[in-house]
């Protein structure tokens, strides 16, 4: 059964933010196009309640104006989003009960390769669908179905766990007490982000940091294509926890987040697969004001910044330090969109690859959930970022993974294979011994170095013959 959604009228209306602007662009570019198009699925083991999960969605819906939240990018002299009084996210059931367990796990993937190109109406609120898979009368698949342009990581932890903890007190029979809104609205960080922009020190912060910045390329085989990202699969390699042990306590020593260690980590590859001492990547932050309701609103309020580094320090933990002196630099400007930097420098792209720490803790919640037990869960995204790296944390274990998200039109696997190689050498360094000097770390770049001359190689004998016939034999090789 599929519910239809209900809107009546607008109580607020406000402007995109820069980010959401281009997602959407992006996402309109091409059409059947999967990107910025998330598709998240849980098992549950725990009966389906089609009452229960209904109100729970009606609830949140209340709670949070971003799931009543459509775009508006014609109809006004700039384009809006407009939060309507109600909108109820359909609510779509595939009974695939006594169905042997692959033809489940077939029907399930099916559909999440389907969902991930079934377009949005921008124009009907929620940006939202809801289906669930029932595989016996004791477990189901509840997947949400969104656009990122309206939750980020964090908004979608947050929502997932509000949803199964109140479905979990439905269920069970146990009292929910009312809801409220946050204290704070999404409408807030649009006003913030529009005063960034405004502010004459932010630009000028950004002018300077980016004047005569490096380019920091990555290298391509010859044939690959560069741009945006087309064809986006990941590589995801745990962490030894010894490893995981040593880059904590230098965190601790250094007084410094355990992502500053892993991003002073993620630079120095970058300068290793450059060869330039001083480089540039981007780094995904956040932009939730620093208030105690913050965590609680719902919404997108990512932006990516660049971040510079000169690697030409004695030793890891000075590395270490003066990135994070740049981090702070950073955190008051941090609002400040990416598509303004561009617009200043006259570059665009800004650098090359993303660096993206994650670590949604607020996913524990889940384990709390009475009368339900967790499956696997499936996430699929897809940005225009061509290269993005960094480390993510489970929540049900709480390990670390090397995550690295790359376009297969870009960059080949076995090359991501090697910088995967690169980042577990620089973390068991660090973990270590973070004294030692980094600027010995190009050692580990031999084997690459190698290949890279294999590839640029012009002394090598090449059989004779038309170019159109050599041409077909590398089509077919």
């Amino acid at each position: 059964m599929t519910a239809q959604p209900e809107a009546t009228e607008v109580e607020d209306a406000y402007p995109l933010t820069a980010l959401q602007a281009g997602m959407l662009f992006h996402s309109a570019y091409e059409t059947g196009s999967a990107t910025y198009h998330d598709v998240f699925t849980l098992t549950l083991r725990a009966p389906y309640d089609s009452v229960a999960l209904r109100g729970v969605l009606d609830e949140l819906s209340v709670r949070h104006p971003v799931l009543r939240t459509s775009f508006d990018l014609t109809g006004f002299s700039e384009p809006l989003q407009l939060v309507w009084s109600r909108a109820q996210a359909p609510i779509e059931v595939h009974d695939l009960r006594g169905l042997d367990a692959g033809t489940v796990a077939q029907r399930i993937r099916a559909f999440r390769d389907e969902e991930k190109t079934k377009p949005f109406d921008w124009g009907s609120a929620p940006l939202l669908r809801v289906v669930v898979h029932l595989r016996d009368d004791a477990e189901f698949a509840l997947t949400l179905s969104f656009h990122h342009a309206i939750l980020d990581g964090w908004s979608v932890a947050s929502l997932t766990t509000e949803l199964v903890g109140r479905y979990s007190l439905r269920v069970t029979g146990g009292a929910t007490p009312p809801l409220t809104g946050p204290d704070l609205s999404f409408r807030d960080h649009v006003a913030r982000e529009r005063a960034a922009v405004a502010s004459p020190e932010a630009g000028a912060f950004w002018e300077r940091t980016l004047e005569d910045a490096p380019v920091s390329a990555l290298p391509r085989l010859p044939g690959y294509r560069s741009g945006d990202a087309e064809d986006v699969t990941a590589s995801l390699t745990p962490l030894d926890p010894e490893t995981v042990a040593g880059l904590e306590r230098t965190a601790r020593e250094r007084r410094v987040p355990l992502r500053t260690v892993f991003l002073a980590c993620h630079l120095r590859v970058l300068g290793l697969l450059t060869g330039e001492r001083e480089v540039i990547s981007g780094m995904v932050t956040h932009g939730r004001p620093e208030h105690e309701a913050a965590e609680e609103v719902l919404g997108l309020f990512l932006n990516s910044v660049p971040v510079r580094a000169d690697l030409n320090t004695p030793s890891w933990n000075e590395l270490i330090d003066q990135v994070f002196a740049t981090e702070l630099a950073i955190l008051p400007h941090r609002l400040y969109p990416l598509f303004e930097m561009q617009r200043l420098t006259g570059r665009s792209p800004l650098f090359d690859v993303l660096f993206d720490y994650r670590d949604f803790h607020v996913y524990k919640g889940l384990n709390t959930a009475d009368g339900i037990a967790l499956g696997p869960s499936e996430f699929f995204e897809q940005t225009n970022i061509a290269l993005t790296t960094g480390v993510i944390r489970f929540p049900a274990t709480g390990e670390l993974a090397l995550q690295i998200r790359y376009d297969r039109t870009q960059f080949p696997a076995d090359w991501i294979a090697g910088m995967a190689g690169h980042y577990l050498k620089a973390f068991a360094e660090v973990a270590k011994d973070p004294a030692m000097d980094p600027r010995a770390f190009t050692d580990h770049l031999a084997e690459d170095s190698a290949s890279i001359e294999r590839w640029n190689s012009t002394a090598v004998d090449h059989p004779g013959g038309t170019l159109p016939a050599l041409v077909a034999a590398q089509a077919a090789a």
